[in-house]
């Protein structure tokens, strides 16, 4: 499955939050049964301002991260997933054309719950990230379908393509992707080009693995080096061995990409997650404080789906799964020290024993940077 990182600070568009289901159920309850009619996802989104792919994911298909599925659909309308503008017109996955109002009783249901939407976005714009009341009506009307979406608080995906905390060098153990399998026409540019999606290769095995057919690896460049703290490791790719060959090499193939795979890369075994099913955090009080170290590709607006490190580890009780508040210090006013601005929410994918990855569930606000301060605020049972 080719699984491509998109950079998330493309992902900063308009920020919105439709919350009509819960309202317009509730209304059309008070309905004689003969008024009602079942609840179909509408075939089309007409694009307010603050709509961005991610939230219309979220709201039509049950799960952020599904985002693509519209942008496939509307590659006609969308030259850029970073940019959508009010009043263009999208196709939704699998929607059915909105049916005309049947009676009177059905308008007035209509009304209510664009009245409970306005009345709904009024009470949330005072409420903080994790304030449980902001997302009650969220999490009734959408529960269904969140849970039958995503069964695991992290996904393999997730974990699999999170960059992640080692010592300084990375892992020692000396796996290397050596180059294609494959023949080419131009011997001097294959150096200089990716790795194709499904391309063979030949791979020299880290020291210490033995090399069996399906086995995955993971390939993955070094980044910044944090003081005090170790070296980030971002994957690039999955590789499955197809075949061994002699000297400890073996010849595999690429089956996913998070961004150009390249000849030199380095090369070690694929960690695996087990998550437990249907088993979420739990808002807890007085969490741990701790950093963001690291703020994938550096983005200027860093936004949902963009990945960052932190500073605390699995020595400080954190495990996947957990979530963060990001906090944004305020200064001093003339009364004094303001408190802490809450701008944000990540959930931790991969903890080793030097940092802590996590993704951006949701920005409110610009701002997330590196140094900034996270406390945990939710933890896995």
């Amino acid at each position: 499955m080719l699984v491509t990182r998109h950079p998330p600070d493309r992902m900063r568009l308009f920020r919105s939050r439709t919350h009509v289901a819960l309202a317009a159920v509730l209304a059309a309850a008070a309905l004689p049964a003969s008024a009602q009619a079942p609840v179909e996802r509408p075939a089309t989104h007409i694009v307010k301002k603050a709509d961005t792919l991610w939230d219309l994911a979220k709201t039509y298909l049950g799960d952020p991260f599904q985002w693509p599925q519209i942008y496939k659909l509307n590659t006609d309308k969308i030259k850029d997933p970073h940019w959508i503008y009010p009043g263009q017109v999208f196709n939704l996955p699998g929607g059915a054309a909105a049916l005309p109002a049947a009676s009177d009783a059905a308008a007035a249901a209509a009304r209510a719950a664009a009245a409970a939407q306005t009345a709904g976005a009024a009470q949330r714009s005072a409420m903080t990230v994790f304030n449980p009341a902001s997302r009650a009506t969220e999490t009734r009307t959408r529960a269904s379908a969140v849970l039958a979406a995503r069964r695991t608080a992290v996904r393999p995906g997730d974990f699999e393509s999170a960059p992640f905390m080692w010592a300084p060098g990375g892992p020692a153990d000396g796996g290397m992707l050596d180059g294609t399998a494959e023949s080419v026409g131009v011997a001097m540019t294959v150096a200089l080009r990716p790795i194709q999606f499904r391309e063979e290769t030949f791979v020299s095995m880290p020291r210490g693995v033995t090399p069996a057919v399906g086995m995955r690896l993971l390939v993955y460049r070094m980044d910044a080096i944090v003081p005090r703290q170790g070296q980030v490791v971002v994957p690039t790719g999955i590789l499955q061995v197809r075949s061994s060959l002699d000297g400890g090499r073996v010849r595999a193939e690429l089956v996913s990409k998070f961004e150009d795979v390249f000849a030199g890369q380095r090369v070690t075994a694929l960690d695996t997650l087990a998550m437990p099913m249907n088993t979420f955090p739990v808002r807890v009080e007085f969490g741990i404080s701790t950093r963001v170290v690291w703020l994938y590709a550096k983005p200027a607006l860093p936004s949902a789906g963009h990945e960052l490190i932190l500073a605390a580890s699995a020595a400080q009780g954190l495990v996947p799964g957990d979530q963060v508040t990001l906090r944004r210090a305020r200064g001093n006013d003339a009364a004094g020290s303001l408190p802490d601005e809450e701008i944000g929410a990540a959930q931790v994918t991969r903890v080793t024993p030097w940092g802590a990855s996590a993704i951006i569930l949701e920005s409110r606000d610009a701002g997330i940077a590196a140094g900034m301060r996270a406390q945990v605020t939710a933890k896995m049972p």
